[in-house]
């Protein structure tokens, strides 16, 4: 009785053995704050199901991207301390550790979509990896959101509208300075808070990208939205370079290929417009597509921002300007 007791604790001992060693390990987790459904939500669950595909399931990254570790402040500081390991970050995001990254956003840097890809691609990448790589980041894939755009209770169409006008600003000077340009009375808020203000009055309108504006509640309060299409919005998506050193060879090839390519990444996100653009009439918003005179006027009204943004960033923020204008050239000769 004895021998056939030992015999069944020593069977059960053996299958919780092997039911433990068949759990994913978790090697990393991602930080970010996405809406169900937007791009960033299907790009992380996307990378979290790749990592355990390619791994046969041996191995888990865990997705806290509902804001648990805090907006793009606390998530930067996290990572740099490695209490998270992976995250992305707009540009403003990433100018907390790069400050040159904050250019990026100046308002009408770029013309067309095509443009800013291009630029990216064959001029920015290695002097943006340099520079992050020096700040113990890693840089694992780029996103494109879209263009920023300014939206409000009102309509919207020239600097004019804008003057005195209460607007909740991006957490970047760059977006500071582009809606003080244009005449509004800027708005600091976090996100969290911005539903609330529009429904409260506090604030009338701001600047965002479609996707976050059509799934943040936004547009139910705010149901105007002008495309002014003054700044290509894009994520970055980083590791901390010492925890993605660290890890062995087979791991580290595992986590780092877990991104879709980002011609895959640029086709969702132009697919993800698109649908989110003809959701906003069923919303109750009203699309006002500038003129070129009108959007003449917006430009006209920052066209000092991109120098005083330089200034203030320093750093190597002129060699960063340079390298966009050397881009640019090539690209309009290339058309």
């Amino acid at each position: 009785m004895h021998a056939l007791r030992l015999i069944a604790i020593l069977l059960a001992g053996a299958v919780t053995d092997t039911c433990t060693a068949q759990e994913p390990k978790i090697i990393g987790t991602v930080g970010a704050t996405v809406a169900p459904g937007d791009i960033g939500d299907v790009i992380w669950n996307n990378y979290a199901k790749k990592v355990s595909d390619t791994s046969g399931g041996k191995l888990a990254v865990k997705l806290l991207i509902r804001g648990e570790t805090g907006g793009e402040d606390g998530m930067m500081t996290a990572l740099m301390r490695n209490r998270i390991q992976i995250s992305s970050f707009s540009e403003a995001g990433m100018s907390r550790a790069v400050p040159e990254y904050g250019l990026l956003a100046a308002p009408y840097l770029f013309d067309t979509v095509e443009e800013w890809h291009f630029v990216l691609d064959n001029f920015l990448k290695p002097f943006l990896d340099e520079v992050t790589t020096a700040k113990g980041l890693t840089i694992a894939n780029w996103q494109d959101v879209g263009w920023n755009n300014i939206y409000g209770k009102k309509a919207l169409h020239s600097p004019a509208d804008t003057k005195g006008y209460r607007m909740r600003a991006l957490s970047s000077n760059t977006s500071v300075m582009f809606l003080e340009s244009i005449g509004a009375d800027v708005i600091h808020l976090q996100r969290t808070e911005l539903v609330t203000s529009l429904q409260t009055g506090l604030v009338d309108g701001g600047e965002t990208a479609l996707v976050l504006y059509a799934r943040g509640g936004e547009a139910t309060y705010a149901p105007h939205f002008t495309l002014t299409e003054h700044s290509r919005a894009s994520g970055t998506s980083v590791f901390n370079k010492a925890w993605l050193d660290g890890l062995p060879p087979d791991q580290r090839a595992i986590i780092e290929g877990g991104y879709g390519t980002e011609d895959e990444q640029r086709t969702e996100a132009a697919r993800l417009y698109d649908a989110e653009m003809a959701r906003l009439p069923g919303l109750g918003v009203t699309v006002h597509h500038l003129t070129p005179e009108q959007r003449a006027r917006f430009r006209d009204a920052t066209l000092a921002n991109t120098k005083k943004l330089i200034d203030a960033t320093g750093g190597r923020a002129q060699e960063l300007y340079d390298l966009i204008q050397k881009g640019r050239a090539d690209f309009a000769r290339r058309k």
